[in-house]
This record gives C-alpha cells, structure tokens and sequence, in this order.
C-alpha cells in the first residue's frame, strides 16, 4: 500500500504523520451526518453547510485562546525561561505522540471525543498559566502536547470529508484545495480575535507599575538592547512590563478559558462521533498501530521523503521564531507587552486573507511559485530584522515585517495540515 507522509512541524521541533494512501488522508472515512439523512443533494448541501460552519466556529474559538496565550509567552513567563521551555515541550510532546498515541488515540475515541480531548488539553495549558510555575507549566504542556498530534490528525479528516463530498479525481483534488483555504482562513481569523482580547486587556488594565514601567523603558531606549542583539537578561531587569497583576492575569487568562469552554460545547453537541474502525478489536488496535509506526519508518527511505524534511523543520523553525523571538525582541521589548497583540494581528488578518487566496489558486497548480515567494518574504524579513533596531518610532516597521510573515504562513499552512 503506498504511504503518504504528512508533516505538521511547530515551534523547533518537526511532527511526523504517517498516513495510508492512496487516498489523501488515511482518517477520512468518516461522515459528519447521517447517511438517512442524505436523500438528495439538496439536503446533503443543507447539511454540509451547516456542518462545515459550526464546525469551523468551533476551532476557530480553540485558536482564538491557544494561539492568543502563545504569542504572550516569551514576555511574560521570563522566569527560568518557562514560556520558552513550555513551548518546546509541547512541540517535543507533539511529535511523539504523532508515533506512538495518536493512532490508539482515535481507535479508542474516534474523531469527535479525539478533538474534545485535545481541547482538553488546551484549556488545561491555558489555566495553568494563571499560576505559571514550572512544575505545573510543564505538566500541562506535556498534556496539551501528547493530544495536540491527535487535535490535527482530526481536524485534518474532518475538513477532508467535508470538501470530497461525492465529488472525485481532480474535482475532489480542487475541493480539498479550497475546502482548507476556507479553513484555515477562519481558523487563523482566530489569532485575529485572541490578540485583540489579549490587547484591549493588558492596555487598558488598571495595572499602574506596567504603564510607569512601559514609560522608563522607552525614555531609556539607549539602555536597551533590542532586535537582533536583544538581551533577555537586560530586559528582566530593567523592563517590568513583562510582569503582569494578577488581577489583570485572571480577567485574560478568564476569557480565553471560557472560548475553550464554549469551544469544547460546540464540537459536543455539533458534530457526530465516527470513527475509522467500528468493530475493531483490541488486538486489530495493536496490529494496526505497530503496522502505523513500522511504515512511518519505512517511508524515511523515500528520497522524495528526505527531502520534504528541510522544508519541515524550515516551517518549525519559522514559527517559533514568529511566536516566540520577534514578539519578545522586537515588540514586547520596544513597546511594551500590551503591544504584541496589537501587532500579532496583522498576522492573523493577513494570514486569513491569503489563506483564502491560495486555496483559490491552488487549481492552477502553481505551488512551486508559492513556496518560491513564501522563502522570499521570509528571508527579507529576516535581513530586515538583522540589520534594523527597532525604535517606538518606527512602529509601522513591525506591522510590515509581521505582515510578510503572515503571508508566508498562509502558503505554509496547507503542507502543514
């Protein structure tokens, strides 16, 4: 059977999934309503319709938070580098699960109880960052990473059946195409909302020390090193605007739990469970899984195979730099923490547009040129970054350079997923 393998890379590390083929994915055989129901075309485009919408509003409210809390976590949790670290070990967790959990995962769970575990998960990471000691931001970033494998691996099925429909060949092809432009352009919309939130919050929080300490940090710009030659050390002692009341800790770190909350409503009362083996048996499980994991490794012989790895770690790579090193060097550092969600959403606006645009484009074929101009925008983002110390006057630098980014990753996305 020919495999196709799959990589979801995040932060520094590269997430592999290993799915059958010939088929785009290997969990797609699944229906989001019931077979009685679809007695003509009419009712299947009422019902796919309606599923296709709540189910895209229910993970864009995930993203919403997740992502939002994401983007905070190099400038806040400076302590023993704690955001840094709970980061990586989402990503490390990530990619074990990806070999060794997500395929029991889904055979116990099936799709739906598989998203709501994962979303679980998030809301478990969220909160614990109200109290975010190291013993408890780790375990949490070890749960929210060992189901966030899972989290995509669904996702993935869900938005793949819903855009193959009855069509098939290039038809389904081109579906598929435009079905994940939608997708993720709601589902990136989400960073949109969560920075807006995590904006309005941290700027408008009757937090006095932050505002004092935001106004010393930038009258004593010359004491700073930022950019390219960014200090942590220097920024925890001297900027205290990194350090939030717990007050104002409780109102956002609130907010986001409550959309993952309603979140993990939506997906329960929204969308069937199916799952790809009805009647398996425990043993079919093991069988299955070690036969999951034996041609996960087979498929590292392809040299096709080997060289999609650069472009993995390459978009890993990527967007930890995004999440974590510009939002505390570049923004965080010069403006004040309130500004990294100001400036982040610009790259869920661009992000979500693009998105849209390039599912579009995608029936021309022209995915080389993408990438092409994807690896440009990011590289003169980079030497922009390397050579340019940022300055509060020149804010309208950051919403360009986070721009480019946002559409790169637009292009990224769709070999993400």
């Amino acid at each position: 059977m020919n495999q196709l393998l799959m990589l979801k890379p995040f932060g520094v590390f590269g997430t592999v999934l290993a799915l059958d083929g010939p088929q785009r994915f290997n969990y797609t055989s699944i229906m989001i309503v019931n077979s009685d129901f679809l007695k003509s075309n009419v009712y299947y485009a009422i019902a796919l319709e309606y599923n296709t919408t709540y189910y895209y509003g229910a993970n864009q409210s995930q993203k919403f938070s997740f992502n939002a809390v994401t983007n905070l976590q190099s400038s806040i949790h400076l302590d023993k580098k704690v955001g840094y670290y709970s980061l990586a070990i989402i990503s490390g967790c990530t990619a074990f699960s990806c070999l060794f959990f997500t395929n029991p995962l889904i055979f116990l769970c099936g799709y739906k109880w598989t998203i709501v575990l994962a979303q679980v998960g998030f809301l478990f990471y969220i909160a614990a960052n109200i109290y975010p000691k190291v013993w408890l931001m780790y375990r949490a970033s070890v749960v929210c990473g060992l189901f966030k494998a899972g989290f995509w691996t669904a996702l993935s099925a869900y938005v793949s059946d819903l855009s193959i429909g009855k069509a098939t060949g290039p038809v389904a092809d081109a579906a598929i195409n435009k079905y994940f432009g939608i997708f993720f352009s709601t589902f990136q919309s989400g960073q949109i909302w969560g920075n807006l939130v995590s904006y309005i919050v941290l700027r408008y929080s009757n937090n006095n020390n932050y505002n004092n300490t935001l106004s010393m940090m930038i009258d004593n710009s010359s004491q700073l090193q930022r950019g390219a030659h960014f200090l942590e050390n220097e920024q925890k002692e001297t900027n205290r605007s990194t350090v939030i009341a717990s007050s104002t800790a409780y109102i956002l770190y609130g907010i986001f739990i409550g959309i993952i909350i309603i979140s993990i409503i939506l997906v329960i009362l929204i969308l069937d469970q199916k799952r790809k083996w009805k009647k398996a048996t425990i043993k079919d499980l093991i069988i299955d899984s070690r036969h999951f994991v034996v041609e996960t490794f087979k498929q590292m012989k392809s040299v096709k195979q080997l060289l999609l790895l650069p472009l993995a770690f390459w978009i890993g790579t990527y967007l930890g730099f995004v999440y974590a090193i510009f939002t505390s060097s570049f923004i965080a550092c010069t403006h004040g923490l309130s500004y990294v969600g100001l400036i982040m959403i610009t790259y869920g606006i661009t992000t979500s547009i693009f998105s849209v645009i390039v599912g579009w484009l995608e029936k021309y074929k022209i995915r080389i040129p993408f990438y092409i101009l994807a690896a440009i925008l990011c590289y003169a983002s980079y030497i922009v970054m390397l050579v340019w110390k940022p300055i509060p006057s020149q804010t309208y630098v950051l919403f360009i350079l986070v721009g480019m980014q946002g559409i790169a990753g637009a292009i990224w996305d769709p070999i993400e997923a």
